[in-house]
């Protein structure tokens, strides 16, 4: 153990141990003193990327396009990304541009199913998820409970219908007779590369990775028993230790999987290294890519992709999740939901859904099949509770399917309307609606659910989207 160092997060330290591959000090040095630019990706379910920009430009944000991840751009200067009407309404996400390299080297593909093994807060996820484009499942696990809403709050918000979540530690999920196309393992980790957007600083001790490579080698492993001969795994973190990364692989693989090669020429990134300290890892451990932040103005990262050989253990199976969704049949939700919004009962057709408990209901893509290996916490968004008052439905579903509703619907007069509505407030209203729940709208954003009761309209937003 070295003594905690006076300099933010240690950035001189961590330099001078990993000073034999870091080809510029310096500029490493230079880099870590500047914040790192804002990151956003337009969310296609809700939006389109002209749209997003001429509003964002209108507020005087200036954006540029990230020239390898089409629909992503990055701001020199935006101190609330997240308090607009457009990130509301699901328009975009904020995500560091180093972490979407993650999922450009998962590569999925409409249809197949792909398990997030660490999915809060829910960015990858919904990469992934959009990626599926309205095909597919993807499974995403969180094991931690205070990270849980994050992950459930962006699937909500960006309409992800097609991802089942799940909270169990993924070290020790079980297998099943249906295999996954597609792993994720973006593995929790001492977070060394993350010092540009720390607003604390904190402390860096040189054996933090040992200790925390213990469960890394242990998420890889499950993750190469998960996925189907032949299928992907890719395991990243943000921190530069080879004891987290390279060593990781090099214990973990064996003869069941492969490192493949992956890049993004528009990205600068150095080969995974082959030796570390006297310690010799595998050769193809070089096909896995450093990003240093000084390299492409980001965070650090690391990511290995790694293909499944034909040789795996007989898996534990298990049957799927016997829970039955509710029947699409006279006076079920969705038709209820329907007539009341006025909503077409054939945008609704390729949709099931599901009930948890007594009172919630999901909607969920009617290909997707829950897994038994953990019980589901959320089925895709969700759809309405049953409340004293009737079928309350959910923001969530009334931002999905806002631009098609023709009922019940309130338009806002002015910007502080909407502001109000968002920070939860009630407020006077004179229109001639019946009284009981609303879709509310400004402009062509979708806000969600509100209530009229005598002549007032009591907003319903959800507290994680209250401004």
């Amino acid at each position: 153990m070295v003594p905690a160092q006076s300099d933010p997060d240690g950035v001189a330290d961590i330099l001078a141990r990993y000073a034999e591959i870091v080809d510029d000090p310096n500029a490493l040095l230079a880099i870590a003193k500047q914040p790192l630019p804002v990151c956003i990706w337009n969310n296609p379910l809700k939006s389109n990327p002209k749209t997003l920009l001429a509003y964002l430009a209108a507020l005087g944000v200036e954006l540029t396009p990230i020239d390898w991840m089409p629909g992503a751009f990055q701001a020199t200067q935006w101190t609330s990304p997240g308090s607009t009407l457009a990130f509301t309404a699901g328009w975009y996400y904020v995500q560091e541009e180093i972490a979407m390299v993650a999922v450009a080297a998962l590569d999925p593909q409409p249809g197949e199913v792909i398990l997030d093994m660490c999915a809060a807060p829910g960015g990858k996820t919904a990469q992934i998820a959009i990626r599926l484009r309205g095909t597919g499942t993807v499974i995403a696990n969180e094991m931690h409970a205070a990270r849980f809403p994050s992950l459930s709050t962006t699937v909500n918000r960006l309409g992800l219908t097609q991802v089942i979540t799940t909270q169990a530690d993924g070290r020790s999920l079980p297998s099943s007779s249906r295999t996954f196309d597609r792993v994720l393992v973006d593995a929790p980790c001492s977070g060394e590369g993350n010092f540009r957007r720390r607003q604390r600083p904190r402390p860096w001790h040189s054996n933090h990775g040992l200790r925390i490579a213990a469960a890394q080698k242990k998420l890889l492993s499950r993750a190469l028993d998960l996925v189907k001969p032949g299928g992907i795994v890719v395991y990243s973190t943000c921190t530069f230790a080879p004891e987290e990364n390279e060593a990781v692989l090099d214990a973990v693989i064996g003869d069941r999987a492969i490192v493949i090669p992956f890049d993004i020429p528009q990205l600068r990134g150095q080969p995974g290294l082959t030796r570390w300290q006297g310690q010799s890892y595998r050769t193809d451990v070089g096909y896995a890519r450093r990003y240093f932040p000084h390299f492409n103005n980001t965070g650090g990262f690391f990511v290995a992709k790694l293909r499944r050989t034909e040789t795996r253990p007989a898996p534990t199976v298990v049957d799927f999740c016997p829970l039955s969704p509710v029947r699409l049949v006279a006076g079920n939700p969705l038709k209820t939901l329907s007539e009341q919004f006025g909503l077409q009962s054939e945008r609704l057709a390729h949709y099931r859904c599901w009930a948890t408990g007594k009172r919630r209901l999901w909607l969920l893509n009617e290909d997707c099949v829950p897994w038994l290996g953990v019980l589901p916490q959320t089925f895709g968004i969700a759809l309405a509770t049953h409340t004293n008052l009737g079928l309350k439905p959910t923001t969530a579903f009334l931002q999905q399917f806002g631009p098609h509703l023709t009922r019940n619907i309130v338009n806002l007069p002015d910007q502080q309307a909407a502001i109000t509505f968002l920070q939860g407030r009630s407020q006077p209203l004179q229109e001639i609606i019946p009284r009981g729940y609303v879709h509310v709208r400004f402009q062509t954003f979708d806000l969600g659910c509100g209530r009229l009761t005598q002549e007032r309209l009591e907003s319903q937003i959800p507290k994680t989207l209250r401004w």
